[in-house]
């Protein structure tokens, strides 16, 4: 799945909008200043795939919008046409009929098989594009004649939410042998070593207000379709299941009076058995899924161990950074596929500069199908672009007109320092420095060129010195675009001998060791690193 060009009539602020992706590329970064259009993209694109997948040979879901959308899919080239009510449609350079196009063979041909989206916002703008298809897939999974090997053709869009963290851990310690990859990146970056218990916290939802007084003995309040073998299973495998009735506080004021199951499980080798009922880790983390849509689950409570820390805490203690990490990542994971379009809307908001500025390493390491899948990530940090090359990224601008104009940068991002991003055109800050340190470097600068004549005055000279030494003192003049080198800088200075110009036979040979020992200091601690 790559989109090569879009184009759109008029939706929101993208009027008369045109953007010319590389569709050689499988990442595309946008970049811009708020509302220039960036999410509204996103959220254009969601819907066109939302409508055409909701169409059917017999029936076509309109859309709100007229759009042209090129891309491509295997060897085929997809033209769509959506103008006037109707669509028109190319399959390389041939109308396609649309009963062709729009059945289930059709469908699976020319359409992707996923599109995956990730909102860090507050609002829920995008979520309520999904709830078509959540209610179809919640449709299919409540059925008694619901089977498992279903679960790959149902809800082609993907929204996702924070308590799928929650699953996306539990399903990478069931397969361990299948995840040694995904294992060893817990530990490494999340210092997640293993997971030492798990805490079903269930909830009768409302749809069993009425089907309940039939069944009143049923001990999952008659949940059926495949949600039910999942609870049974995880039933048998519990440790002394409690019921009961709680009041949970849901605001200030408000409380809710529920029913509640209580489900745990001691130890992660109940947990690996349990998975054992399901042929994958895609399906067990969709087994888990469905007790959400399901309104069943009330919460989950996963004890982990971690290394950097004494003892072991739950997974909701782990900061926001690393929920969202694990969030999109685990369900890249368990949601790749060939052909998709993964749409990734500030994912990085909650990390820390190091994660963000290995995010799309960590991207590429997770999504490993770089000829079938496309990624469409819309940041406004610079620590993430920085290896990219200009092919991969996009600039969304405001003309004086009022115009959106989507352009390429000239130079690769990874060409450029973070400095260089930042005061470039793919963000357009004035400087790198903060205004107070600005202002004292013009002064200085200003002085200097007056400093050996006699416009100059005693108080503007001691002023000079004042400047010098402030700037001095912070670095201003050490700093290189080198980390490493700027390091070894800070390290050696503190040596009496890198302060003298003239030096003896027997002290350029201690500068050389010294400088030697430093060196050696620096690459051994960002090769441990």
């Amino acid at each position: 799945m790559r989109i090569d060009k879009v184009s759109i009539e008029d939706y929101k602020n993208l009027k008369e909008f045109n953007i010319d992706l590389d569709e050689k590329e499988m990442k595309t970064v946008l970049l811009g200043q708020n509302a220039t259009g960036k999410s509204n993209f996103m959220e254009a694109l969601i819907l066109i795939f939302k409508n055409l997948d909701l169409s059917t040979d017999i029936k076509r879901q309109p859309s709100k919008f007229n759009y042209n959308i090129v891309y491509s899919i295997g060897d085929n080239k997809i033209d769509i046409t959506f103008k006037e009510a109707s669509y028109s449609i190319l399959v390389d350079g041939e109308k396609q009929s649309l009963k062709s196009f729009f059945s289930a063979e059709g469908k699976a041909k020319y359409q992707p098989k996923y599109v995956f989206t990730y909102y860090s916002g507050l609002s829920n703008k995008l979520k309520e594009h999904f709830w078509d298809h959540q209610n179809n897939f919640y449709s299919k999974i409540i059925s008694d004649d619901f089977k498992e090997d279903e679960l790959d053709s149902l809800r082609k869009l993907f929204y996702v939410q924070l308590v799928h963290s929650y699953f996306v851990l539990l399903a990478y310690f069931t397969h361990e042998d299948e995840e040694k990859e995904s294992i060893q990146f817990l530990n490494e970056v999340l210092n997640i070593q293993d997971i030492e218990s798990i805490l079903f916290i269930l909830k009768m939802p409302k749809w069993a207000d009425s089907r309940i007084k039939d069944n009143p003995y049923d001990i999952f309040w008659t949940a059926k379709g495949l949600v039910r073998p999942f609870l049974e299973k995880l039933w048998e495998l519990s440790v002394a299941p409690i019921y009961n009735d709680e009041s949970i506080r849901t605001d200030f004021d408000d409380y809710d009076t529920q029913k509640r199951l209580y489900l745990f499980l001691k130890g992660k080798d109940k947990l690996q058995e349990l998975a054992k009922t399901y042929t994958s880790n895609t399906a067990l983390f969709k087994a888990l899924e469905s007790t959400y849509i399901s309104k069943l689950i009330a919460e989950v409570r996963i004890k982990v161990k971690k290394t950097i820390v004494d003892g072991s805490i739950t997974f909701k203690e782990l900061s926001e950074g690393e929920q969202q990490l694990l969030t999109v990542l685990g369900l890249l994971k368990f949601t790749k596929d060939e052909d998709s379009l993964i749409l990734l809307d500030e994912p990085d908001t909650h990390l820390n500069p190091i994660w963000k500025w290995r995010y799309l390493e960590f991207l590429d390491k997770v999504v490993q199908r770089p000829k079938s899948t496309q990624i469409i990530l819309n940041t406004h940090d610079p620590l993430v672009i920085g290896g990219l090359k200009k092919e991969e990224v996009r600039i969304f601008q405001t003309t004086k007109d009022g115009k959106l104009k989507i352009e390429q940068p000239e130079i690769d991002p990874k060409a450029r320092s973070v400095a260089g991003i930042l005061t470039s055109e793919l963000f357009g800050l004035p400087s790198v420095m903060s205004k107070e340190v600005e202002d004292m470097v013009n002064r200085k600068r200003y002085l200097q060129t007056i400093l050996n004549t006699d416009k100059i005055n005693p108080i503007e000279v001691e002023e000079y010195n004042t400047l010098s030494f402030q700037l001095e003192n912070i670095g201003f003049y050490d700093i290189t675009l080198d980390s490493r080198y700027n390091k070894f800088l800070r390290l050696t200075s503190q040596h009496e001998i890198f302060q003298k110009s003239i030096l003896t036979k027997e002290e350029e040979e201690e500068l050389q060791r010294i400088s030697k020992e430093v060196a050696e200091a620096v690459m051994k601690e960002k090769e441990s690193k």
